[in-house]
């Protein structure tokens, strides 16, 4: 799995990034199609006290699922971030292994 994470130069902790690589590879152990993750921190400009935001871009098998919170700090934005996603993982792992809508079957005779 590759993971990128763009940040705004000296805003995000280390120990924060490294707490959101170990939460995507563990993500990643829970689903081995996960191919790709994006991080983007961004700071917002306007005035409000939620103004960090976190985004996540996870490629799973070719499908993609975005996530973004803001928050006051970036580390609630990334807690935040972090339980969508992993809600939204487990939500496609269960529909995995459900039988398909539609089953059909050819007999020869």
């Amino acid at each position: 799995m590759n993971i990128e994470i763009h940040e705004p130069k000296g805003k995000v902790k280390g120990f924060v990034t490294d707490y959101l690589r170990d939460r995507l590879i563990s993500l990643h152990h829970k689903d081995r199609e996960i191919s790709r993750a994006q991080v983007y921190f961004r700071e917002l400009t306007d005035d409000l006290p939620d103004n960090k935001v976190c985004e996540i871009d996870l490629t799973i098998y070719g499908d993609s699922i975005f996530v973004h919170r803001k928050a006051s700090s970036f580390e609630h934005a990334i807690r935040e971030t972090l339980e969508e996603l992993e809600r939204k993982v487990d939500e496609q792992l269960s529909r995995q292994n459900e039988p398909p809508d539609e089953l059909t079957t050819t007999v020869n005779a």
